[in-house]
């Protein structure tokens, strides 16, 4: 019994620290999509916030446009980077909308008698 808890306890933390190490991305080149890409991968928000100012282009183009190693900027922060979930909402957030319900507001509809 203590063998199987043993097992399972090396599969597990294998398992974990296979899930966090992320790759490390070397630039091929140094185009603007480029730039970006390895810094997504790189997981510091303030350092992708810098380099999409840098680039000209605005978050949303970003994260609908920029294709790194054939897959979507987004795509491959979720399997390359480091800090995917927070690099990915800060990517994603251009895309959310608000919208704002006065509930205060009083609507009367009048009805005209005609008569």
């Amino acid at each position: 019994m203590n063998m199987k808890k043993l097992s399972i306890a090396v599969l597990m933390t294998t398992g974990l620290i296979a899930s966090t190490q992320a790759a490390d991305v070397v630039a091929a080149n140094n185009a603007n999509f480029t730039q970006l890409c390895v810094t997504a991968a790189a997981g510091n928000r303030a350092a992708m916030h810098n380099e999409i100012l840098a680039s000209g282009y605005s978050r949303s183009f970003v994260a609908k446009n920029v294709q790194c190693n054939g897959q979507n900027i987004v795509s491959f922060i979720e399997h390359n980077g480091k800090n995917a979930h927070s690099m990915i909402n800060t990517l994603n957030r251009s895309n959310t909308e608000v919208t704002i319900t006065d509930l205060a507001e009083n609507r009367v509809e009048e009805t005209v008698n005609a008569g």
